[in-house]
């Protein structure tokens, strides 16, 4: 089977399952990225370091909203143009990715280091939990480029059809810092600063098994031309991937005002700030699952969907269309059965942490239906 045939004429549910569920796979995988940390961090026992790599949240999920810009808008693009036949078009889209994302960790590496104090105090740190989000952000922060980088490209990947490669890129990654991260963080004592180390690594690894395949797909080849900015190309991708991003920024609006909320009424109660700051930063990795998902169905369907409608088979979309939406609806439907589960379960400890989750599991259903609808 080859690409084409992929995108165009086989059956509507065997191109989303060989398309969308290397893409869910891969979604996911950068949830076990963050979810790692946390796990290992709080194999120390320090409700206080596990705080601290919660309150980084922000940080994260603003990487994904620009690697999600960039990568859904430039797949977007590049797939339509390939439907279309305009090759030029889609090597163009696909170029701006590249050196877009890279540009845009740079400028956030610079951010985060200049403005490290301000910003982490914007968060929702204190005088216990600063100086070890500190030393979290430092070694995020030089990984900033390689983080936005790989997750952008991995948009462009799929739209050449190798779902598949992308999803591998990823997983060698995680593996590297599920590998690395009981060695920086008990092995060296190191703790949340560890665990931001073996997460950069991993990235680099995804970004450096990313790179080598953009500069070689299957349908067509970058070239230094390519690199040149074209404005048409660059305000499309913008238009078609700014939806995307305000999607995740809501997410760090959110996240930043719950985090400052526990901080000012958490240390008035027997609990403390630092605790229910933890709490609620684990609860917010599950949300991600439940994001992640949708965006897994939803980036795994794009490129067929640019495919057909670059090349005018309104029938096919419509089709996709159906199933995709379809897929996101049983998403939210499992998460909502689970969710209702595990509330039987709350204890009267953490009354107010699951009245919390379920506003979060209910925002994660909408948003679901908002990404894939």
């Amino acid at each position: 089977m080859n690409d084409n045939e992929l995108m165009k004429s086989i059956p509507i549910p065997q191109s989303v399952a060989k398309m969308a569920i290397p893409s869910i796979i891969s979604s996911l995988v950068t949830v076990v990225y963050n979810m790692a940390d946390t796990f290992f961090v709080g194999q120390t026992g320090d409700p206080l370091q596990v705080a601290a790599v919660s309150l980084t949240n922000p940080i994260f999920i603003l990487f994904m909203a620009f690697a999600n810009m960039f990568g859904m808008g430039g797949s977007a693009v590049a797939s339509m143009a390939m439907g279309e036949k305009k090759e030029e078009r889609a090597k163009k889209a696909s170029a701006f990715v590249a050196y877009a994302s890279f540009f845009m960790g740079i400028v956030f590496a610079a951010s985060l280091l200049l403005f490290m104090r301000p910003l982490l105090t914007l968060f929702g740190a204190d005088a216990q939990t600063y100086a070890l989000a500190r030393g979290y952000t430092l070694h995020i922060s030089y990984g900033a480029p390689f983080i936005i980088w790989s997750a952008a490209a991995s948009f462009v990947v799929r739209a050449d059809g190798a779902s598949r490669e992308a999803m591998i890129g990823s997983m060698i990654g995680t593996i590297a810092n599920i590998v690395l991260d009981p060695v920086f963080i008990s092995g060296l004592g190191m703790g949340a600063a560890g665990a931001a180390i073996a997460t950069t690594i991993g990235n680099i690894v995804s970004f450096l098994i990313v790179f080598q395949y953009l500069f070689h797909t299957k349908s067509f080849q970058l070239k230094a031309s390519d690199f040149v900015p074209d404005l048409p190309v660059i305000g499309q991708i913008g238009k078609l991937g700014f939806s995307s991003f305000l999607t995740q920024l809501s997410i760090v609006i959110i996240t930043i005002v719950s985090m400052n909320m526990l901080a000012k009424y958490g240390a008035q109660s027997k609990y403390g700030a630092n605790d229910p700051q933890a709490i609620i930063g684990m609860v917010m990795k599950v949300f991600t699952i439940a994001v992640n998902l949708a965006v897994g169905i939803s980036a795994g369907c794009q490129p067929i969907f640019g495919f057909n409608y670059g090349a005018g088979r309104y029938d096919r979309v419509r089709k996709l269309l159906a199933w995709s939406c379809g897929a996101c609806c049983a998403s939210a439907s499992l998460q909502q059965f689970y969710s209702r589960r595990s509330r039987r379960r709350s204890s009267a400890f953490s009354g107010q942490i699951h009245r919390t989750r379920r506003s979060i599991w209910n925002l994660a259903q909408g948003r679901c239906a908002s990404i894939c609808c």
